[in-house]
């Protein structure tokens, strides 16, 4: 009998770790970057990030911090040099992050959208300008999700913000090359 209510317990804890899914085991993921002091091989285009807005009900402010900690590392990614605006880069971005709860059925769903608007760097908006004063980005990357998961996981948020980045910056590219065929063409 005590042999019984022995193994009986083992099953039961074991089964209330593994449901409350107590081990971590699956939410592992990590990411590093080398970033050499030294002039990269290619020479990198600068870019100025003007601020990283968080619309989002409670506890917004830690998901800002680290948007405003990894966007130049997924900036780095793509070529792009994040530099403080007094070095006067070629490129300016913004980076908005929103997070919206409805009523889908019984259920309550979410909207993650995350925005990352580029400018040239003298046609970036100042910081009081009205959205009608303000001239349109050169480059936008943005991705929504909708389901239950929530911008306060750090793996939701950091996919988002490397897809955005990387629509954008591709946009970007694409702008720039388009630019240069233009150029040839008008010199030929």
């Amino acid at each position: 009998m005590k042999k019984f209510i022995i193994i009986t317990a083992i099953f039961c804890l074991a089964g209330i770790f593994l449901s409350c899914e107590a081990l971590p085991v699956n939410y592992s993921k990590s990411q590093s970057w080398s970033i050499s002091q030294k002039t990269p091989q290619k020479k990198m285009v600068t870019l100025a990030l003007l601020g990283v807005h968080v619309d989002k009900t409670g506890g917004w402010a830690s998901i800002e911090k680290e948007t405003s900690a990894l966007a130049p590392l997924y900036f780095w990614n793509r070529g792009y040099k994040v530099v403080d605006t007094g070095e006067r880069p070629v490129y300016a971005a913004e980076i908005h992050l929103r997070e919206r709860e409805f009523n889908f059925g019984w259920n309550s769903r979410r909207s993650l959208a995350v925005e990352v608007h580029i400018w040239a760097y003298e046609d970036a908006p100042a910081a009081d300008a009205q959205a009608h004063e303000q001239k349109l980005p050169v480059a936008v990357g943005r991705i929504v999700a909708i389901g239950d998961k929530t911008f306060s996981s750090s793996e939701i948020t950091d996919r988002l913000l490397s897809k955005a980045i990387g629509k954008a910056a591709k946009q970007l590219a694409a702008n720039e090359k388009q630019k240069n065929r233009e150029r040839q063409k008008k010199n030929a």
